[in-house]
């Protein structure tokens, strides 16, 4: 099912999210500073104990993270993260990560901090919990878009 898009730069970025479609992660939803995503636990997204690697997991939140911070309109990058290892994730489980900018601070509002739980998406079960500050770094209109 198609989203909607809160402007044509998160749009862009989404579909040129080689990551993310390598990973197989799909966006559900996107508005002004929030996003959630979700991705399905396959064979090779597995650690040698059989569980989801916590690589995939910071990975899916991250994205989340990136498209929460971008669809404000401005370039954001993260500037650091974390994340607490809750449960493990079990192949072929349906996982949601959603990001929520908690505050903006700094000189101009240019930094932000997002919180963003990784959930078993028909349960709601918590998986992991991520936390995220960004930076930005540019205007769209300074890179030409």
């Amino acid at each position: 099912m198609p989203i909607d898009f809160p402007n044509q730069h998160i749009a862009d970025m989404v579909a040129a999210d080689r990551a993310a479609e390598w990973l197989t992660v799909q966006p559900v939803s996107i508005r002004t500073g929030a996003a959630t995503v979700e991705l399905t636990v396959a064979e090779h997204m597995c650690n040698g104990h059989g569980t989801c690697h916590g690589g995939v997991l910071f990975t899916l939140a991250d994205i989340a993270l990136s498209y929460a911070s971008n669809s404000v309109g401005a370039l954001n990058v993260a500037a650091h993260a974390d994340i607490q290892y809750v449960t493990p994730a079990q192949l072929g489980q349906r996982l949601r990560a959603t990001a929520t900018e908690r505050m903006r601070y700094g000189r101009s509002g240019r930094n932000g901090i997002y919180d963003i739980p990784v959930t078993v998406a028909d349960t709601g079960e918590l998986v992991a919990i991520f936390t995220g500050r960004v930076v930005q770094v540019a205007q769209r209109s300074e890179r030409g878009s």
